[in-house]
């Protein structure tokens, strides 16, 4: 249980109003209990993201060394009812800092509000601000809604977290002060991921690694704009070069019988292992034993996926649409970049590199030694200073 008195204890008290789990924020939450200066308590405001092109749906966890309390979130009666033990929480217990998830759910902009009124001090986590006109209708009142919203946080909020160099920028050209804005990126803690043990690996991966194959791997969600069309239209180019090679696909979602179909018609489905969603453990063999990570997206905040490939020694290639791509690859280095949509330069890329053992060897070493590495345990202890 937490104490009733932190000033007293050696203990600080924070309180995290999250949104569904996830295996990357278990590990930061369980960084942060492990530091030994805290006591965490961790709101999950939703069982997992249902809207249609959601695409996760964990069964499995690592190891939390944290108290947390999870609401379905699906429904009017589950939103309000978040709302409810967010709010009870934040007034019961007093925390010494509150982590919000963002500002665009019920649940959170609710927490904002009573943080100001009670005089709680909170930090909010947005991978990058939105700096166009909202989409839909009634865009300009939406706009004015966001703006309003926006202005009492930077006022009031501690901190502004955000992922990456393109999330630092749009935070400073919405408004925050810069002295507000940590660079505070979603990250996986790789130690764990290669220590877990899978045991339902995908059909036929194992025989692809111990044929020795070269293993390309896409993993996101199978909707238009995590860019899997443009993988899928390179392969009929890279079906002539010598080197045997397939492409893992991880990920479910409603494009998926779309993405099947394109392979059939292009005549690659046989060089395409469509593999679902993974759970995490599966996720880390998956990574572990692939050769070449791509990342096509036509937009992407952040990208975790590009992180733990460099960070595991891949030859990572994104798109210059992904945020994580953009502050971690420096192309021709560690890693490659290619415009987005570009499926000729995108082939031409993947084509060299599969025929080009030296030069694949020397930019995956690249990429363990040459790129910026931010673990949990940094992240936590960034949220400790604040306090």
């Amino acid at each position: 249980m937490f104490s009733k008195n932190a000033k007293s204890s050696k203990f600080q008290n924070i309180v995290v109003v999250d949104l569904e789990p996830t295996p990357y924020k278990t590990d930061l939450w369980n960084a942060v209990v492990e530091s030994g200066k805290t006591k965490l308590l961790v709101i999950y405001t939703e069982a997992r993201n249902f809207a249609p092109d959601g695409g996760h749906n964990y069964t499995k966890w690592p190891k939390r060394s944290y108290h947390s309390i999870s609401m379905p979130g699906k429904g009017i009666s589950a939103v309000f009812g978040s709302v409810r033990v967010v709010l009870t929480n934040i007034f019961a217990r007093k925390p010494d800092l509150l982590y919000i998830a963002g500002y665009d759910r019920l649940a959170t902009l609710a927490a904002i509000i009573w943080c100001s009124i009670l005089r709680v001090r909170f930090v909010v986590h947005a991978d990058q601000f939105n700096l166009g006109m909202p989409p839909g209708c009634f865009s300009s009142a939406k706009f004015v809604v966001r703006e309003i919203i926006r202005k009492l946080i930077f006022s009031r909020a501690l901190a502004i977290l955000v992922c990456g160099r393109k999330g630092v920028d749009s935070a400073l050209e919405a408004g925050c002060k810069a002295e507000k804005v940590i660079d505070f990126p979603y990250v996986i803690d790789i130690s764990r991921m290669l220590s877990e043990k899978p045991t339902d690996l995908p059909l036929d991966c194992k025989s692809d690694v111990d044929s020795k194959k070269l293993i390309i791997m896409f993993s996101g969600r199978m909707i238009p704009r995590k860019g899997l069309e443009t993988l899928i239209r390179t392969l009929p180019k890279l079906k002539k070069v010598d080197r045997d090679w397939i492409l893992w696909i991880e990920g479910d979602g409603p494009e998926l019988a779309q993405y099947e179909n394109l392979a059939e018609e292009l005549g690659v489905v046989d060089r395409c292992r469509f593999l679902g969603f993974c759970q995490f453990d599966s996720h880390g063999w998956l990574m572990s034993s692939c050769h070449i990570v791509v990342v096509p997206s036509l937009e992407d905040t952040w990208g975790i996926i590009v992180d733990e490939g460099l960070q595991l020694g891949k030859l990572v290639i994104a798109s210059n649409a992904v945020g994580s791509g953009y502050d971690r690859i420096q192309s021709g280095i560690n890693g490659y970049i290619f415009p987005t949509g570009n499926i000729d330069r995108l082939g031409d890329l993947l084509e060299e590199i599969i025929q080009n053992i030296d030069l694949r060897t020397a930019i995956s070493e690249a990429a363990v030694v040459s790129s910026k590495i931010i673990r949990p345990q940094d992240n936590a202890e960034k949220l400790i200073n604040l306090l």
